[in-house]
Order: C-alpha cells, then structure tokens, then sequence
C-alpha cells in the first residue's frame, strides 16, 4: 500500500520544507484536517532540507521552492536567497534514489530549471525527462485563494 492510501489511523511523516512561516502554519492547518495523525518535520532552508532527506524517508514531502541556502544565525554568514533551492532537494531525493512523494508547493508562476524558466504544469515533465524523482503535483499558493488547500488534500 503507498504511503498517501495508507489508513487514515496511521502517523504520516511529512517533511515540510517552507521558511516563510505563514505559509507553513497554513500548510500544517490544511493536512491536520485532513488527516488524524500527523507528525511534521519542518525545514526552513536547502542545508536542512538535504540534511532530513539524507536523514530518513517521509510519507510525504511539501517542498517550497523559493528556499534561503541555509538559516541564519548569530555571527554566521548570511543565507542567501535561492529562487530555484528546493531543486536542489529533488536532485538530492534523486541523488539517493527516494521515491518519497512530492508536492511542489510555491508563490511564483514560473521555476527555473536548467537555464530555462517553466510555468508551473510543465515543471513537472521537465525536471522528471531528467532526473528520477516523485513529484504528485506542482501547485500554486495563494493565501486569497483557497484552491492550491483543495487539490493538496485530493492528493492526501
């Protein structure tokens, strides 16, 4: 049985990479009613979201696209804003040969990819004719608009 038909009983592990926390709390709130039991690992950049994919396997992955490098912290560098970082954590769960599945899960219409900027449904098919990673959808959040909550718990 895949990890998104399992029972409704069972604890899902999710792996939210998001470092704008609004959007994380909306996120958590959207799968905590639509699931019982549900435990979060949260991630607020690309360091720490290679470092949770190299650490375990999750039921379910909400990667933001938009990530800093790596958090910041009290006389350390200062992160630097990646458009494209949560790329890197697919080419990592690639890297490793994870199926977790993945849901993309952005503010922006387009991603760059390999020099090339792609509307949001066609990201998929391009990033996946190169590299072998689970991506369920590609959607697009917009706190106005509720219907990025309504296709994110059709996938759960």
């Amino acid at each position: 049985m895949s990890a998104l038909t399992r029972d409704s009983n069972e604890i899902y592990s999710v792996l939210l990479v998001e470092d704008d926390q609004f959007k994380q709390e909306q996120v958590e709130q959207v799968i905590r009613a639509a699931r019982r039991s549900v435990h979060f690992t949260i991630s607020r950049s690309v360091q720490q979201a290679v470092e949770c994919v190299r650490a375990r396997a999750y039921d379910l992955i909400v990667l933001d696209i938009s990530l800093p490098s790596h958090e910041s912290r009290p006389g350390g560098a200062q992160p630097i804003s990646q458009p494209s970082g949560g790329v890197e954590v697919l080419l990592e769960l690639a890297y490793e040969e994870r199926v977790d599945p993945v849901v993309i899960l952005t503010q922006y219409p387009e991603i760059e990819y390999d020099g090339s900027l792609y509307l949001l449904e066609k990201f998929k098919k391009a990033i996946s004719s190169s590299i072998s990673v689970n991506i369920l959808s590609v959607l697009l959040f917009n706190p106005k608009d509720k219907s990025w909550s309504d296709q994110l718990v059709g996938l759960l």
